[in-house]
C-alpha cells in the first residue's frame, strides 16, 4: 500500500491510525484502513502495544458516549460518575478492540518496567509526552524503526521512518 515502505517491513501502528480506520474518518480513514488491510494480507507486519489498544478503547468509549448522550466531551467524566451504566451500555469501544485483535500479522505487545525506563529517557531526549515516549520505547525494544502515525511529535526522532495517512 504505502509506496515508500518496503514489503515485509514491520510497522508500529499508532492509535490514531487504528482510530481513523475503525471510525471511518472522513480524511484519513481510507488510507489507514488500506495500510491495515495490507498488514492483514501479509504485505507488511504490524506491531502495536497494549497501551495503544488502551488509547483506542478509551477514545472510542468517550466518542460513543459523547455521541449517544449528545454531550460535550468535557462532560463525559461527570456523566460517567453519575451513571456508570453508560460504560456497560457502550458497544463501539469493545467492537474496535475486537477488530484490532482480528487483524492477521498484527502483534500486540506488552510493556514492562524496562519499557517504562526507556520511555522516560525518550521523553526527555525528544520532548515527548508519556504515551508517545512509550511507543518509541516499545519500538526500540522490538527492533522496529517504521511507524504509522499522524502525530507530528515523532518528526524529530532521527532513527524513525514515519508513514502518515
Amino acid at each position: 500500500m504505502p509506496s515508500h515502505i518496503e514489503p515485509g517491513t514491520i510497522v508500529f501502528i499508532d492509535a490514531n491510525i487504528l482510530l481513523y480506520a475503525v471510525s471511518g474518518h472522513w480524511k484519513f480513514g481510507n488510507s489507514s484502513k488500506c495500510l491495515l488491510d495490507s498488514i492483514n494480507d501479509g504485505e507488511y507486519y504490524g506491531i502495536t502495544s497494549v497501551l495503544v489498544c488502551n488509547e483506542v478503547f478509551h477514545r472510542s468509549l468517550i466518542a460513543e458516549i459523547v455521541e449517544r448522550e449528545n454531550i460535550n466531551p468535557g462532560s463525559v467524566l461527570k456523566c460517567l460518575k453519575e451513571d456508570p451504566d453508560l460504560v456497560r451500555e457502550s458497544t463501539k469501544a469493545w467492537a474496535a478492540i475486537e477488530k484490532i485483535k482480528q487483524i492477521n500479522h498484527l502483534t500486540i505487545v506488552g510493556i514492562d518496567e524496562s519499557t517504562f525506563e526507556l520511555a522516560l529517557r525518550y521523553s526527555k531526549k525528544y520532548a515527548l509526552l508519556s504515551n508517545d515516549a512509550f511507543h518509541l520505547a516499545t519500538m526500540k525494544q522490538e527492533g522496529v524503526s517504521t511507524m504509522a502515525s499522524n502525530d507530528r511529535d515523532f518528526s524529530g526522532v532521527e532513527w524513525l521512518q514515519l508513514w502518515k495517512p
